[in-house]
């Protein structure tokens, strides 16, 4: 554990409650008075006291076993002496109410249990979105659909994937009553330290049902990942309120006298990202220039990390908040703060940019121990649309592209911000069998998008371009669920157990361009798996080259035995033939691994017909 965060409200060991709010005076804006306005308390108006560094303190007894409450600030403009009032929620509250009031629970309080986290080489990631994974779940308990205990319900599902990680889209409490709904999140946030009250299946409990979630996954071995927006926050946010007097909600407030607000665009040298610098996407940047927005997200990832039990985050939208080559501001500095605050074994994940070059550099500069890699989804695409592999086989050699050992990339075919890969191409649904088995044997960390182990291809986007950010999984199921969910279960299973899949080791062997079949192995030193991808509708007949010495080899996907003599795989036939050249399923595969790690009974399980 770290320093605690004491800005906020808390409950002291005497049984009293503190409020803290941290609203210096800044610029042109002289704070004169703070007020907190309370429900649940014996006084419903207190005097705060002006403490050190900007730091407001008032203390009073509560009365119930929550109390809601609010801060009335009154300031003054130095260059008018104008004066206004500005009535916000707490910026560190941990739960808020539907009417916008932070809530203070004032008897005992969830904590996340201890958790021992795989290493991020040992992850397979699962990426969804708290409402959209169930809210149209049959097999999910109605109160409970599109909540996290929503999510908690599908943990079987997952872990039979072989989901050992998931990443949420984000859960900061929106709380913004100018754009109501279920929203995903990425645009604004207005309370950054309180878990979303809209996932929680009694609103009150928001906080206490995440928690929940979190330890449901630890229990099941399952770390828990957020997506953190960091660069950006609601025009309703609290401390751009207090510090901008027209306090219009519609309009982009007032910065000048902000003390963490204002524009902090990236400086990604590659043109590609000149048109998401300078950019808040409806809300108003951190500053980080200014220290105490630094100071104020590692205050909320004390929170997300200490008190709610995390084990990782994925940085939203790095490239509008990375100064280049400069990690003591901006994206760099929250890297290097998530892993002083959540340890070295926590996950630190940055979205991607749009150079490769550029991303490497960012990646071994700085704190950030992996990164959304992009352009595996590109090159899967190529495969898949007949433009060669090469493109594939480049994005399987992450050695060979400059990725370091100890910072893999998070490799996939879908993912909320693009497209399905089933609406580029990979129809009939056969057709996304290649590449789900070139994800689940990357050297990198694969992820799963939500739905894509049953074909899901509703699309994640309008025409305009804009997201569908209401959008339920479709759980009917179709022709390509049984299928798809056993390859998925199958490739999960095998990753689990050939330790050489979880390495940085992959080699080149072949492209049959003309056959469009991609042959190469893994593992470090001598191959132990051995993984030839057709991407042809049509089964081809191929050579598969077996690099090392000879001996067997056992055939997953089929469960059968192949020999591999003087550097070449062969087949002996029912009767007796010998052959060397292949015959490799059309939009399918072969797996040769030098071990046999599945018994037949396991193989029977994975690959039962009946099994959906």
């Amino acid at each position: 554990m770290h320093n605690k965060v004491r800005r906020g409200a808390t409950v002291l060991g005497d049984g009293s409650a503190e409020f803290v709010l941290w609203v210096p005076s800044y610029g042109d804006v002289e704070v004169e008075r703070v007020v907190v306005r309370a429900e649940g308390l014996r006084e419903s108006a207190l005097a705060a006291a002006r403490g050190a560094d900007g730091h407001w303190v008032a203390r009073a007894q509560p009365t119930a076993p929550k109390v809601f409450y609010d801060y009335e600030v009154h300031a003054r403009l130095r260059s008018s002496g104008e004066r206004y009032i500005s009535v916000v929620s707490d910026p560190y509250a941990r739960e808020v109410h539907r009417d916008f009031r932070s809530v203070l629970a004032t008897g005992p309080v969830a904590r996340p249990d201890a958790f021992v986290r795989p290493a991020l080489r040992d992850l397979l990631i699962y990426e969804l979105h708290v409402y959209n994974f169930t809210a149209e779940d049959p097999t999910v308990r109605a109160a409970a659909r599109g909540t996290y205990a929503g999510v908690i319900a599908k943990l079987p599902h997952l872990l039979d994937l072989g989901v050992n990680a998931i990443e949420l889209m984000p859960v900061f409490d929106y709380s913004d009553p100018w754009q109501v709904g279920v929203r995903w999140n990425y645009i604004t946030a207005c309370h950054l330290c309180a878990p979303h009250r809209g996932y929680a299946e009694r609103e009150d409990e928001a906080r206490a049902e995440f928690i929940a979630l979190v330890n449901a996954c630890h229990a099941a071995g399952v770390a828990v990942i957020v997506d953190a927006v960091f660069n950006q926050v609601s025009r309703r946010f609290s401390y751009a309120r207090i510090y901008d007097p027209r306090s219009d909600p519609r309009a982009a407030p007032d910065c000048a006298s902000n003390p963490l607000l204002g524009n902090f665009g990236g400086t990604d040298p590659n043109p590609g990202s000149e048109p998401y610098r300078d950019k808040d996407w409806g809300g108003v940047d951190l500053d980080y220039a200014r220290p105490a927005a630094m100071g104020f997200v590692r205050d909320v990832m004390r929170v997300w990390f200490d008190e709610l039990g995390i084990d990782g985050m994925r940085f939203d939208h790095t490239l509008g908040f990375y100064h280049w080559k400069d990690q003591s501001v901006g994206a760099g500095a929250a890297a290097e703060a998530a892993r002083e605050i959540g340890g070295e074994g926590c996950y630190r994940i940055a979205e991607h940019f749009s150079n490769d070059h550029n991303e490497l550099e960012l990646l071994k500069d700085s704190a950030f121990n992996s990164l959304w890699a992009k352009g595996f989804y590109y090159a899967a695409d190529d495969a898949l649309q007949g433009r060669g592999l090469a493109h594939l086989e480049a994005r399987m050699n992450v050695r060979a592209e400059g990725f370091p050992d100890d910072k893999p990339p998070v490799v996939f075919l879908d993912n909320h911000d693009d497209e399905r890969l089933s609406n580029r191409g990979a129809k009939p649904w056969w057709r996304i069998q290649p590449p789900t088995i070139a994800l689940l044997t990357h050297p990198g960390v694969p992820m799963l998008y939500m739905g894509c182990e049953y074909a899901e291809d509703d699309r994640t986007r309008f025409a305009s371009g804009l997201p569908r950010e209401l959008n339920p999984l479709d759980w009917a199921q179709t022709e390509a669920t049984a299928p798809l969910l056993r390859l998925h279960r199958a490739m999960g299973f095998l990753r689990r157990r050939v330790g050489a899949l979880r390495t940085p080791g992959m080699t080149p062997i072949w492209r049959h361009e003309n056959e469009r079949v991609l042959i190469y192995g893994r593992g470090d030193g001598e191959l132990a798996v051995i993984v030839a991808l057709n991407f042809h509708d049509d089964p081809q007949t191929v050579r598969v080259p077996a690099p090392g010495g000879d001996g067997e080899w056992h055939e997953f996907l089929f469960n059968l035995k192949f020999t591999a003599h003087q550097g070449v795989m062969r087949f002996h036939g029912s009767d007796e033939t010998l052959y060397e050249r292949i015959l490799v399923p059309g939009s399918y595969a072969h797996i040769y691994c030098r071990e046999r790690v599945w018994s037949d009974a396991e193989w029977l399980d994975l690959f039962a017909l009946d099994r959906t």
